[in-house]
């Protein structure tokens, strides 16, 4: 996969998750996020915000002069969802999980908005949503699931992404008002994609992707 990354927009650098000092920056990040900044968690003594689901998923960090200013994991269809555990009280009854080689999904995907401005973090959403495309590619996945508060939710759905709720907003375990959706890049128009990577520097590999889903579409 890292033939595919980075991805270089204006000084943000979008990269996969590699050595362990990767790791930790990344754990460190999201530990004064989502746990700091959001207490959705409650706060770990090393700092770090880091679980199981780490094992088995890819890790990817935006960058800005070396310093982790995003980041978003993706996890395969064949490995356990933390919305089949943590988050399962979200899910509509009835609602079951689609499982398998083209399902995966999407889970602490934050921006430091502290650290970045206003133009700054818009990119550094559309550089996130263009590595989950991207990896989705890379590895045939179609359906993305994902929890997120319904106030994000509706600017998906404004931005185009082709995404259906699965259950209703509920607070988690913090208080916090969320909701699961599910993502279907198969129906995501054309323009949306196209709309994610203007200006973006990327590798031969990748480039070589572009003009492939360019010609099948």
């Amino acid at each position: 996969m890292k033939a595919f990354f980075p991805l270089e927009l204006d000084g943000l650098v979008l990269d996969v998750v590699s050595s362990p000092l990767e790791q930790k920056q990344l754990w460190a990040f999201r530990h004064r996020i989502f746990r700091e900044q959001l207490a959705w968690v409650p706060v770990c003594e090393d700092g770090y915000d880091r679980d199981s689901y780490d094992d088995f998923s890819d890790n990817l960090a935006l960058y800005r002069d070396g310093q982790v200013v995003g980041a978003i994991r993706l996890t395969g269809g064949q490995n356990p969802f933390m919305l089949e555990e943590e988050f399962s009280g979200l899910l509509a009854s009835g609602e079951s999980i689609g499982k398998g080689r083209e399902y995966s999904e999407i889970t602490r995907l934050a921006i430091d908005r502290h650290a970045l401005s206003g133009r700054e973090s818009v990119m550094a959403a559309r550089m996130l949503y263009l590595g989950a495309w991207l990896w989705s590619q890379i590895h045939g996945v179609r359906w993305m699931y994902f929890v997120v508060e319904p106030v994000f939710y509706r600017r998906l759905v404004m931005f185009g992404f082709p995404i259906v709720p699965v259950g209703v907003p509920r607070p988690l375990d913090g208080g916090v008002m969320s909701m699961a959706g599910l993502l279907d890049w198969r129906q995501a128009r054309p323009e949306l994609i196209r709309s994610l990577c203007p200006g973006v520097t990327v590798s031969d590999a990748c480039q070589e992707l572009w003009h492939e889903y360019d010609y099948s579409h």
